[in-house]
């Protein structure tokens, strides 16, 4: 690879790491509701179910082209609904003013939302055919690249949740709103997928 297709490489998956999609705000928000340790469960179903994605996605992008374009369309329905209603959860979860504390999102929610996260696997399809399979197409090095996406996107994971704690304060004295506003964001990643 090219130093130049190498720093492209670099630029897109980091900026894409960490930019909003469905697995950070859901990071952000867990980490302001419940703190970071708390949170871990959340952040390792996300890192699982991230790795497993983007294994997923090597046989993917070997076999793109033979992809029947509805099922891709089916895939692109599902997760927008799964975001959508993801939004609603946080849009409605319980803030400190309302003097509950409900319980983080499970590690299987958070693994399961890798599946229908249709971020990632654009992000990961998306990686391994521009950058990766036009230089190689050794299963060794494609495996590899997979994996370290998924340290990349558990990177940007991490940061979300970490930036949740840190401002949890100020976080939970405007639950509400910040709610409202991470659930918009969601709803906005979900009309984002169609146009």
């Amino acid at each position: 690879m090219t130093p130049t297709l190498l720093s492209a490489f670099w630029t897109y998956t980091l900026i894409t790491a960490m930019t909003p999609g469905p697995n950070n705000i859901l990071a952000l928000s867990s980490a302001t509701t419940h703190g970071f340790r708390q949170s871990t469960r959340v952040l390792a179903g996300m890192s699982l179910g991230f790795l497993i994605v983007m294994l997923l996605c090597v046989g993917i992008s070997f076999s793109l082209a033979v992809i029947d374009p509805a099922a891709v369309h089916l895939l692109s329905w599902a997760g927008a609904a799964y975001i959508v209603w993801l939004a609603w959860k946080i849009a409605t979860s319980p803030t400190k003013e309302d003097g509950l504390q409900a319980k983080p999102i499970s590690f299987w929610a958070s693994f399961a939302l890798q599946f229908v996260n249709v971020k990632i696997i654009l992000y990961g399809v998306t990686a391994l055919s521009t950058f990766v399979l036009p230089q190689t197409q050794a299963l060794s090095w494609v495996v590899g690249v997979s994996v370290l996406l998924a340290m990349i996107g558990t990177f940007g994971n991490v940061c979300w949740a970490l930036a949740g704690h840190l401002f949890q304060r100020l976080f939970r004295q405007y639950g509400r709103p910040l709610n409202i506003v991470l659930a918009l964001l969601l709803v906005y990643c979900a009309v984002r997928i169609f146009y």
